[in-house]
């Protein structure tokens, strides 16, 4: 896996720098070692990758450019290298078939819209730019006690109990109604632990996010970052529109902004991405070839090892799952990486657009939940699940989601 190997402080929030894993080869002959790497990279940059993504590429296309003599790896046959797989999980892709399969007959599928009392309403001039710093915020929504999972985040707000995700969108849909100017970029780059904690209070007046000082150091990040681009979020999203494939063109610009650029991954800016598409107003338009990558939570997480189209074959890791028992960054990285691989093929054998996908993964939260039983009969993906349930997602704390 990528792993850290330090950090650098930037907009106030801390940015992983990555080490990208060395594949273990016979070398034969060192030259072009160097320009592979960055000819890859550069490559992979331009054809939309995520910084990190392209340097793992670049990675296993340098280390099989030693294996032959000068450049006689270029024209090798078949497709580039691709980095080294982690043994411990993988795809089922028996499993992703039958359940993509089962996907696409689902007749009533379709994207949510992100309408109604939690969001802004249709044709709101704030609409963009509250997506945009609300969806950042859209992660770890969890207790743990003991080096493990305790229990989800759930608080009373405006008098109604509500859990995780829906507790962030009522509390900014409050803020944005008491203090519209807050969630623009320079509102967020200087907001204060009180003011967040004003804004974030549950009814009894408690902040209930787990870890608010994280949440604060990576509003700051949103804001400076876009300070330093020269670009609010509806400039940002404008610039994306007029390219010839909106979505990934946004991905790319969400790459230089605090709060989304340190996920390789992008789950939160394809989760915002999404969005921006399939709200009514469609501030991101539809283009061919231009679909989101899987937005990878820890619900599409547990979803994924319970049906069975994600399988970890190392024991010790399968207890601590099971366990519910805090991962190491790498076994984490392990579990998340084979789900995003199995929920893109989820997409391909379906036939159904990334937003479809996520919808059908992320509502399996009512079905097969954190702290309950499963309730196989209402759910969908029943005739083809692998009923795994004692597994449970990766326990890491992370501000991917």
């Amino acid at each position: 896996m990528p792993r850290p190997a330090g950090t650098a402080r930037s907009d106030s929030l801390p940015v992983a720098r990555w080490a990208p894993p060395c594949s273990r080869v016979a070398a034969l002959d060192p030259t072009g070692a160097g320009d592979t790497f960055c000819g890859t990279a550069i490559a992979r940059l331009l054809a939309g990758d995520h910084p990190v993504e392209a340097a793992r590429r670049a990675v296993a296309a340098a280390a099989e450019m030693v294996t032959m003599v000068g450049p006689a790896a270029l024209w090798a046959p078949g497709p580039p290298p691709s980095p080294l797989p982690d043994r411990r999980v993988r795809v089922d892709p028996v499993a992703v078939q039958r359940l993509g399969r089962q996907i696409n007959t689902l007749p009533d599928l379709d994207g949510f819209g992100f309408v109604g009392d939690l969001f802004p309403d249709v044709g709101d001039r704030g609409t963009v730019g509250w997506f945009t710093a609300a969806t950042l915020q859209q992660y770890g929504f969890w207790y743990e006690l003991d080096g493990g999972y305790d229990h989800p985040m759930v608080a009373t707000i405006d008098g109604v109990p509500r859990k995780g995700s829906d507790y962030l969108w009522a509390h900014y849909m409050r803020w944005h109604r008491g203090s519209p100017t807050a969630l623009q970029p320079a509102g967020q780059a200087a907001v204060t632990s009180a003011e967040w904690a004003t804004a974030a209070a549950d009814d009894s007046g408690n902040d209930p996010y787990p870890d608010s000082g994280q949440r604060v150091a990576s509003a700051h990040a949103y804001g400076r970052s876009l300070a330093g681009i020269g670009l609010d979020a509806d400039q940002l999203v404008a610039a994306a529109a007029g390219a010839s494939r909106p979505l990934r063109s946004l991905l790319r610009l969400l790459d230089h902004v605090g709060g989304y650029r340190e996920d390789p991954l992008r789950k939160k800016a394809a989760l915002l991405a999404v969005i921006l598409r399939q709200r009514p107003e469609g501030f991101v338009p539809a283009a061919p070839d231009d679909d989101a990558p899987p937005i990878v939570d820890y619900h599409v997480q547990r979803t994924s090892l319970r049906t069975g189209i994600v399988v970890v074959d190392d024991p010790e890791l399968l207890g601590r799952l099971a366990g519910r028992r805090l991962l190491a960054p790498d076994e984490e990285w392990a579990v998340r990486r084979a789900t995003f691989e199995a929920v893109a093929g989820l997409a391909e054998v379906s036939g159904r657009p990334m937003g479809a996908v996520d919808w059908f993964l992320f509502q399996m939260r009512h079905r097969c939940p954190e702290m309950s039983a499963p309730r196989c009969a209402e759910c969908p993906a029943d005739p083809v699940c692998a009923k795994s349930t004692d597994l449970f997602q990766p326990v890491l704390r992370t501000t991917a989601y």
